[in-house]
């Protein structure tokens, strides 16, 4: 589910979500992806971040 079904995420639980049965050690580079993505959409206005959580912009 994403930020419409779920409100406020935060990118670990985005990356356990998207990315079932990811190893361990590629966790982290899947979470810098994810946060690059969301970035560019903040960009955009389509999300913010609030604290460590991500939502979509109102």
């Amino acid at each position: 589910m994403g930020l419409r079904e779920q409100g406020a995420r935060i990118i670990p639980d985005m990356v356990t979500e998207m990315y079932k049965g990811l190893d361990e050690r590629l966790k982290g580079a899947a979470g810098r992806s994810v946060l690059a993505h969301l970035v560019d959409l903040e960009k955009q206005g389509r999300v913010v971040l609030d604290g460590e959580a991500w939502q979509l912009a109102a």
